[in-house]
């Protein structure tokens, strides 16, 4: 079965993973990919944030403030299933 990935599987997956972090929630209205739900995280270390569009849409963006180095800055459809849990994994390994 494929994650869908959701504010809900953030909050839930990834949230827990992010102490030392502050979060930002915002919420948009109808876009190019349907509705936006936008987290932005910020520490010392990584800067960044997760959007999820209703049409399951992920996009992915992180940098690191420190070297002002993007680390990652990907955009995936829902048809890009191992691609998502890949981006994923990558900012995880990254914290």
């Amino acid at each position: 079965m494929a994650t869908r990935y959701t504010l809900a599987w953030f909050r839930s997956e990834i949230e827990p993973r992010l102490s030392g972090f502050s979060l930002a929630y915002r919420s948009f209205g109808e876009g190019d990919f349907g509705t936006l739900e936008r987290v932005e995280f910020e520490s010392t270390g990584l800067m960044g944030g997760f959007d999820f569009w209703s049409d399951e849409w992920l996009d992915l963006h992180v940098i690191d403030p420190t070297i002002g180095e993007e680390r990652l800055n990907i955009l995936l459809g829902p048809d890009k299933e191992s691609e998502k849990k890949q981006a994923v994994a990558d900012f995880l390994a990254s914290l």
